[in-house]
């Protein structure tokens, strides 16, 4: 191979390997890319910078955030349109936020490569009026955050503000940002991290089919991805459509049975024999008239009696009497014929 052709192949290597790696995420990307618990302080950071008391984490909007986040990285559709059109106000009722209150839900995203939550907050959110009012609102008063990481290295942020008509809010009066509020939070918000339950495969049963029970925070797309399953075929197994929203304790066929167990068979009672009585219908009788038969005996036709009666019965007869007369006859022309030879 000449040097030419080694330095074409070589740079065709090169280009080849560079475009792997530019899909595929990287350590330094994964390391990078911050916490939900991280967005969360950093957004209380912003707010107390702003004289304002901080937001209650709430774990039911860390789902809804984190279920977006989820539908972000494994479409590619940044959107605060999550799947079958839902909005941040569909999915945090579909998690059980409010717990059947009224409820208000707004929402801030961003996705960016290499993307810590310091600079989702304060490069990408801050310098934006809708973003930043958000953040700063003094109408919610809990919050929650959802993070993932796309195939191609991309942090996804996703928050949810909002409040239910259970919390005590106070409107304010003055500024915009001056903490004028008060606020009951709603839901569980005792655990210092998000409450995201990571999807842990279960064990086949005897039948060979396996079934999920769905856990918070955990997506329809995420279920699939962990059983090596597609997504529509885990619709079509459930009777779901991509417009479904499934909810803790809800339970999924991942796999059908392979093994057909025997099916519990309906036991007849066996009849105890009896000796059946028999009702005798009146048959009806043929008699039989027996005809009166006249037998004549067969006599021997070799017998002398048998022969005469041949000869002297039906044309035999004449035959007979020809026979006799024509002796007769010769008798009497031999006696002639004897007298006159004398």
């Amino acid at each position: 191979m000449t040097n030419k052709k080694k330095r074409h192949y070589l740079s065709f290597l090169l280009i080849l390997s560079l475009g792997i790696l530019y899909f595929i995420p990287s350590e330094e990307a994964q390391a990078q890319a911050g916490t939900a618990y991280e967005v969360l302080a950093e957004i209380n950071a912003l707010r107390a910078s702003y004289g304002l008391d901080g937001l209650a984490e709430n774990q039911y909007l860390n789902l809804a955030a984190q279920m977006q986040a989820d539908y972000i990285a494994a479409t590619g559709i940044g959107s605060h349109t999550g799947a079958g059109g839902t909005t941040a106000y569909d999915r945090a009722l579909s998690v059980g936020y409010g717990e059947g209150a009224q409820v208000w839900v707004t929402e801030n995203w961003a996705k960016g490569y290499s993307l810590s939550a310091y600079d989702c907050v304060h490069d990408m959110w801050e310098p934006s009026t809708d973003h930043i009012n958000n953040m700063l609102t003094t109408w919610h008063n809990e919050f929650g955050a959802g993070v993932a990481l796309d195939i191609n290295g991309m942090t996804i942020y996703v928050v949810n503000f909002g409040h239910s008509s259970g919390s005590s809010i106070v409107q304010p009066t003055t500024s915009p940002y001056e903490p004028t509020y008060t606020s009951t939070p709603s839901g569980p918000t005792d655990t210092p991290e998000p409450l995201i339950q990571p999807v842990t495969t279960a064990t086949p049963s005897e039948d060979g089919s396996v079934t999920h029970v769905v856990q918070y925070g955990q997506t329809l797309w995420k279920i699939a991805e962990a059983y090596g399953i597609s997504l529509d075929d885990l619709l079509s197994l459930n009777g779901l459509t991509e417009d479904s929203s499934i909810y803790p304790d809800d339970v999924l066929l991942i796999i059908p049975a392979s093994i057909e167990t025997e099916q519990p068979t309906e036991v007849t009672p066996t009849p105890v024999a009896q000796t059946p009585t028999l009702t005798s219908t009146p048959t009806e009788v043929i008699e039989f008239t027996p005809t009166e038969a006249t037998l004549t005996p067969t006599q021997n036709p070799n017998s002398p009696g048998s022969i005469l009666a041949n000869i002297f019965s039906g044309d035999t007869l004449w035959v007979g009497i020809g026979l006799i007369a024509v002796s007769v006859f010769g008798l009497i022309l031999l006696l002639f014929t004897s007298a006159r030879l004398r």
